[in-house]
């Protein structure tokens, strides 16, 4: 009968060593989260894009682009070391917010990453990063935000402070606008065997929804029509 504390007392010993070492471990290995904060939620698009829904551009002739929605995804993601990301090979390091999404020209008839519109927001590293991948864009410069298929043309880091002016596009008010230029007279060659050319030299990007309106060279104006 004396022994039966003893052996009770081994027990939570026991039982408290194994506590604090599974606590021990999830310590070492909890990971940090970056979250969008309320200053980073400003500069995401907020506009609900669902997938297979078709947003029109139309210009000044009656001629109509038509954006069709691919995805649009916001996620918890995992940021991996030796710069790979998703689980590319190296040992998972923090997690991050994400905000992707992807449309794709109709009339472009593209089938590369590079040839869809991309907006892309993200935490990663605890850095807010956004920048666009417009594909008739005429200023060649290619860079990734994160993982290869996040291609960009357009960084908005240096229009997140701009002063945002107010335009009426079509009887819709879009009160968050910047106006890029690309400084380029030119059009680029197409290096994606897509159908459109790389004509467009100026957008008019509203913090709220995306892009509203795009000039090309050619002297056309295609502004969206508000879904």
């Amino acid at each position: 009968m004396k022994t039966k504390p003893i052996y009770i007392l081994y027990l939570l010993s026991f039982f408290t060593i194994i506590s604090c070492s599974y606590e021990e471990n999830d310590n070492k290995f909890k990971k940090d989260y970056y979250k969008f904060t309320n200053d980073d939620s400003n500069k995401i698009i907020n506009f609900n894009y669902t997938p297979n829904q078709i947003i029109i551009y139309e210009n000044q002739f009656g001629e109509k682009l038509h954006f069709k929605v691919i995805s649009s995804i916001y996620e918890k993601a995992g940021y991996y070391s030796s710069s790979t990301f998703s689980g590319g090979g190296g040992h998972l390091e923090h997690y991050y917010d994400s905000k992707i999404i992807r449309l794709g020209i109709v009339e472009n008839n593209a089938n590369f990453t590079e040839e869809q519109v991309i907006y892309i927001f993200s935490k990663s590293e605890n850095i807010f990063k956004n920048g666009i991948n417009f594909p008739i864009w005429n200023y060649n410069n290619f860079s990734f935000i994160d993982e290869i298929d996040e291609p960009t043309n357009i960084n908005l880091r240096n229009y997140n402070y701009r002063y945002r002016t107010e335009m009426t596009i079509n009887g819709h008010i879009f009160k968050n606008v910047v106006i890029i230029d690309s400084t380029n007279s030119v059009a680029l060659p197409n290096a994606w065997g897509a159908l459109l050319p790389n004509n467009v030299n100026r957008i008019y990007y509203d913090f709220n929804f995306g892009i509203i309106q795009f000039d090309d060279l050619y002297g056309k104006i295609w502004r969206v029509i508000y879904p």
